[in-house]
């Protein structure tokens, strides 16, 4: 039996172990559906980077998609919208390893032809339709979407046919990138807790110092020597990396054309930052004056996640291509025996344009306080990301999510602004923040996502309803306390067990009197046109825009 093989084994006992953890959610789905569903979950969770209970809200399958499973939307900087679209295809025939359907391909280039040009029209289900609309709704505002289409199976790639549709359509097009994502990937996952014990040669001259207890190499490393080093460990070595990649934008593409320049590419040295990345130990021959071969312990790349993960790709799209004399900065740090050394350094390697900072800030005393209390009200609170197949723990982003959009007053921030909640929000969120509060929050917040996905009958709600979970929970939370006569600081473990089955006891009523309040605000907003009436896309923007919180939801 190959390890590919055991790959495909294992990925099918955690989706039937996702299944097996989470039967609500797959309550009225068929065996064959559930397996499908469960991989898609996995999948998205995996080529993200986060957790199981996080993936499920992306999730639009079902009859009349779009030709997208899942979506993630996330506001990049200038004016840039990263969009990412997921397909899967999953096959219960662990022998077989066939090729995903170029017909498959087709459809996914129709629907990106299809999903952002505002002006065509395309039969969706709600979900999808909910996605749609807010992409649509960005770019009616200026923003300029970048596309990354995940096509997800247990299989192989897709063939020359499915990568001639990919072609036709978007040769030359540097919005829209299709990616290959299976069971080997998924692996990566799974096992991205193990350490990578490797090694890499240097080229050239290194320079070697140790100073304040700790080891450092400054050296040159070839390209290709990254492009090994990713084939073999993927992800695996980003853990600590937190720069997610999402999609392409101006300094990505500047990295493959400087590549790809057959003037510029001996010089990639010089036009690049390079990578800085830590280990436990490392060891090489001090004997010999140059072309050192490092080994190491725990080896994690902190800073260059993208480059090297761009390098990987470039290369192998351009086999044809000489890479011989082309080089990168290598910085290697032997951190050993401090984890919060490493987290400075990571944060410091990483102060321009951060991306996700919820595992530098996982040990900040703010986290280890709520993770206990949590505990002791009988909650199980997540401050680091981990492949839990279980939805129903609560992760630190759920929790960030639902305190920014009820108890900090920023619904129309909370949904895409998630790559911000550990940074520029964290303080925002967390300081002061205890368990109770938090559990309260994420209560409220899920209760709201599930009243979501079953609008009803009213065209009203379903006007208003993908889009307006955020801002009824926040009303739902200020008139929970408000029924109870309670400041949010006198929210505490003390009263929480009566808080909760209030909240239990009284939540439908809660929540349709938010509703009703929210309604009679649209009204207002819109100049008392029929809300029904209202273009979806109109309706996503006036969710994200901050004149709608400060005029009428501010004081209420």
């Amino acid at each position: 039996m190959t390890s590919v093989d055991i790959a495909k084994q294992i990925v099918d006992q955690r989706v039937n172990k996702i299944i097996e953890d989470n039967r609500d959610f797959f309550a009225k789905d068929d065996l064959e559906r559930r397996r499908s569903k469960g991989y898609l979950l996995l999948g998205v969770a995996a080529y993200l980077d986060i957790d199981i209970s996080e993936a499920e809200q992306f999730i639009t399958d079902g009859g009349n998609d779009g030709g997208f499973d899942a979506a993630y939307i996330v506001e990049a900087q200038d004016s840039q919208l990263n969009v990412v679209l997921f397909q899967s295809k999953y096959t219960r025939n662990l022998e077989k390893d066939s090729h995903f359907p170029a017909n498959s391909i087709e459809k996914a280039v129709n629907t990106v032809r299809c999903v952002f040009d505002p002006s065509a029209n395309i039969e969706l289900n709600p979900r999808s339709k909910k996605v749609v609309d807010e992409i649509r709704s960005f770019i009616l505002d200026g923003q300029i979407p970048y596309v990354t289409f995940v096509m997800l199976n247990n299989g192989l790639t897709w063939n020359k046919e499915g990568q001639n549709y990919i072609d036709f359509a978007f040769h030359g097009q540097e919005q829209v990138r299709f990616v290959h994502f299976c069971h080997t990937d998924i692996i990566g996952y799974i096992r991205r807790s193990e350490p990578i014990n490797t090694q890499f040669a240097l080229m050239g001259k290194g320079i070697q110092e140790d100073f304040n207890y700790k080891r450092v190499i400054l050296g040159r490393m070839s390209v290709k020597e990254i492009y090994e080093l990713m084939d073999q460990y993927g992800d695996r070595l980003l853990e600590k990396n937190i720069r997610r990649y999402l999609g392409k934008n101006a300094v990505n593409d500047g990295i493959v054309r400087t590549l790809l320049s057959d003037e510029k590419r001996q010089n990639f040295f010089f036009f690049n930052n390079g990578v800085t990345m830590i280990c436990e130990k490392f060891s090489y021959n001090a004997l010999q004056e140059r072309d050192w071969i490092v080994k190491l312990n725990r080896l994690q790349i902190i800073n260059g996640g993208q480059t090297c993960r761009i390098i990987y790709q470039t290369l192998k799209e351009h086999p044809e291509m000489d890479f011989s004399q082309v080089y990168i900065l290598v910085r290697l740090y032997e951190v050993s025996g401090g984890e919060d050394v490493i987290q400075d350094i990571t944060y410091a390697t990483n102060s321009q344009n951060p991306v996700d900072f919820r595992d530098l800030k996982s040990n900040d005393e703010r986290q280890l306080l709520l993770e206990e209390s949590a505990r002791g009200l009988g909650y199980v609170y997540k401050r680091k990301r981990d492949n839990s197949s279980n939805t129903n723990v609560i992760p630190s982003t759920v929790a960030a999510e639902a305190v920014l959009a009820i108890w900090r007053g920023k619904p129309h921030l909370a949904k895409y602004k998630r790559n911000e909640f550990f940074d520029k929000y964290y303080l925002d969120i967390f300081d002061g923040l205890n368990a109770s509060q938090m559990v309260m929050a994420v209560l409220i917040f899920r209760y709201c996502d599930n009243r979501r996905k079953v609008a009803g009958e009213d065209k009203k709600i379903q006007a208003h309803l993908p889009f307006s979970q955020y801002h009824i929970a926040y009303i739902m939370g200020k008139r929970l306390l408000r029924d109870l006569k309670l400041e949010l600081k006198e929210l505490t473990h003390i009263n929480f067990h009566k808080v909760r089955l209030y909240f239990e006891d009284k939540k439908e009523m809660l929540y349709k009197e938010a509703e009703v309040k929210l309604e009679e605000i649209l009204e207002k907003y819109f100049n008392g046109d029929a809300l029904e009436q209202i273009d979806g896309r109109t309706m996503a923007a006036v969710f994200r825009r901050f004149d709608m919180m400060e005029r009428y939801l501010k004081n209420i």
